[in-house]
C-alpha cells in the first residue's frame, strides 16, 4: 500500500507539471543554469522555470545521476526521468501560442556560480572520476588550496554555455538564437519564428531593460534579488575563488572565440 501511495503521489506530481506546461497563460524562464532566472521567476507570477527538457544538457550530470538513485532503483528512476521528460518536450511543442524568456551571462562568471552551486557533486566527481572526466581518480588525501581550482579546470564542463543554444533551446523551439541581432548596447532583442516569442536579455543589463520586459510579459515587473551567492553557506569560498582564480589561456580563448560570446558579448 505504501508502494502504491508513492507511485499515486508522483503521478498525481507529474500530471500537475504537465498541465502547467500546456496552460498557455505561462511563461517559460527557459535558459542554462546560473544566469539569474529565480530573480525573474520570483517577479513573473505564471512563469515556469526551465533549464534543459533535454537530460542529455541537465547542468550538473553527477547530480542527475545520484537523483536516480543506486542499483535497481537507478534503472527505475531513469527511465521515469526520461519518460517524463519526453512528455513534457511533447506538451510544449503542442502549445499554439508560447512565450519565452531566456538570459545569458558572462560565461566565465557563470561558470564559478554554476561550479560553486553544485560544489558536492563536482568534489565527488573528481574524486571518484564517475564520469572520466580525468585519467585517474583525484586521490582524497588531496586537499591542498588549490583544489578548488583543480577540479573546476578538470572536471567542470567549461563549454556548456556555450553550446547551450545549439544543442538544447534550438532543437526545442525550431529558433537558431545566431540568426538574429542581437543589441549588445540596450542588452535585450525580441524573436518571433514558429508560434514562439522570445525575448533574450543579458543579465548584467536586466535592470536597464525592466520596461521592456514587463511589456512583453504583459505584467509590471519588480525585480527581487533571489538566490544570490551572497547568502549561501559557500559565500566567503566562493568570493575569495572568484577574486583569485587565475583561468588557463586555452580556456579563456575557447570563450572569447565562441559564437556565443561574439554574438552576445564582444564588440
Amino acid at each position: 500500500m505504501k508502494i502504491l501511495n508513492a507511485i499515486k503521489g508522483r503521478l498525481i506530481r507529474h500530471k500537475k507539471l504537465l498541465d502547467s506546461y500546456a496552460d498557455e497563460n505561462n511563461i517559460f524562464i527557459y535558459q542554462m543554469g546560473k544566469v539569474g532566472s529565480t530573480t525573474l521567476e520570483s517577479s513573473i507570477k505564471n512563469a515556469i522555470h526551465v533549464h534543459a527538457f533535454y537530460n542529455r544538457n541537465y547542468t550538473c550530470p553527477v547530480r542527475l545521476k545520484g537523483l536516480a538513485k543506486f542499483g535497481l532503483k537507478h534503472v527505475i528512476y531513469r527511465a521515469e526521468q526520461e519518460i517524463l521528460a519526453l512528455l513534457l518536450r511533447e506538451v510544449f511543442k503542442r502549445r499554439k501560442n508560447t512565450k519565452i524568456v531566456t538570459l545569458v551571462r558572462n560565461p566565465m562568471a557563470r561558470n564559478i556560480s554554476m561550479f560553486f552551486h553544485d560544489i558536492d557533486a563536482y568534489l565527488f566527481l573528481a574524486h571518484t572520476n564517475c564520469l572520466n572526466t580525468r585519467k585517474m581518480a583525484l586521490a582524497t588525501r588531496n586537499q591542498n588550496l588549490d583544489l578548488l581550482s583543480d577540479v573546476f579546470n578538470q572536471d567542470f564542463d567549461h563549454q556548456y554555455p556555450l553550446k547551450w543554444f545549439d544543442e538544447e533551446f534550438k532543437p526545442m523551439t525550431g529558433i537558431d538564437i545566431y540568426d538574429t541581432e542581437f543589441n549588445k548596447e540596450a542588452g535585450c532583442s525580441i524573436i518571433n519564428k514558429n508560434k514562439i516569442e522570445v525575448m533574450c536579455l543579458r543579465t548584467d543589463k536586466i535592470k536597464d531593460c525592466v520596461g521592456e520586459l514587463s511589456d512583453f510579459v504583459g505584467c509590471d515587473i519588480e525585480l527581487s534579488l533571489d538566490n544570490q551567492a551572497d547568502s549561501k553557506w559557500y559565500a566567503d569560498i566562493y568570493r575569495e575563488f572568484k577574486d583569485n582564480y587565475k583561468s588557463p589561456i586555452k580556456i579563456q580563448n575557447k570563450i572569447k572565440n565562441s559564437q556565443f560570446y561574439t554574438h552576445f558579448f564582444s564588440e
